[in-house]
C-alpha cells in the first residue's frame, strides 16, 4: 500500500516590484521634457533676432506703399454714397432705425422669395404701422413689396426686443 504524506509547502518565487520600471520611466520622461525645453530656449535666444528682423523687413518692404521698387498698393474704394444716403436700397418708413430697416428688409426679401415673389426694389415697398409699440415695446408694421412680375404681396412683420439686447424680427405673409 501506499503511504500518503501531508503535501509540502513548494517554496514561493519572490514577488517583482515594478517600482524601479516606473522609476526609469519618469526619470527618463522627466529627462526629455528638460532637453525640450532647453533646446527651444537656445533655439529662440539664437534665431529670435533672425526673425524678427526678417519680419521687420517684410513689414518696411512690401507692407508700406512707400517701398522702393513696389507699386503702391491700390486702396479700396470707397462705394459713393447718394445725396439721402443708402435709403434707395432699403425700403423707407415705419418706426425702426436704418440698420433695423436693413435687417428687416432681408427677412421680407427672404420671405417673399420662398412665396414666390422676387422683391428686390426697395423703393416700390411700402411700411405702414399697425401698431404702436406697447408697454413691452412690441410693435407691429405691414411691408408691401412689389413683385418681379410687377404684383404685390405684403407681410406682417412684428419687433419685439430681445432679451439679448436689441430687436427679434418675426416676418409672416399677410392674409
Amino acid at each position: 500500500m501506499y503511504e500518503q504524506t501531508p503535501l509540502q509547502a513548494q517554496p514561493q518565487a519572490p514577488k517583482t516590484s515594478n517600482q524601479g520600471v516606473l522609476i526609469g520611466i519618469a526619470v527618463a520622461l522627466l529627462l526629455c521634457c528638460c532637453c525640450m525645453i532647453a533646446s527651444t530656449f537656445v533655439l529662440l535666444t539664437l534665431l529670435g533676432p533672425s526673425v524678427n528682423n526678417v519680419f521687420s523687413t517684410i513689414n518696411e518692404g512690401l507692407l508700406t506703399p512707400s517701398a522702393p521698387d513696389i507699386e503702391d498698393i491700390p486702396s479700396i474704394p470707397e462705394i459713393p454714397e447718394s445725396p439721402q444716403g443708402y435709403s434707395d436700397l432699403i425700403p423707407q418708413g415705419g418706426l425702426g432705425d436704418e440698420v433695423l430697416r436693413t435687417d428687416t428688409w432681408a427677412y421680407v426679401m427672404a420671405a417673399s422669395a420662398m412665396s414666390g415673389c422676387l422683391a428686390t426694389d426697395a423703393s416700390k415697398t411700402t411700411i405702414e404701422v399697425l401698431q404702436e409699440p406697447d408697454s413691452a415695446g412690441i410693435w407691429k408694421e405691414k411691408w408691401t413689396v412689389t413683385c418681379d412680375d410687377n404684383t404685390q404681396q405684403s407681410f406682417d412683420v412684428t419687433f419685439s426686443p430681445s432679451a439679448q439686447g436689441g430687436t427679434n424680427i418675426d416676418v409672416t405673409s399677410s392674409k
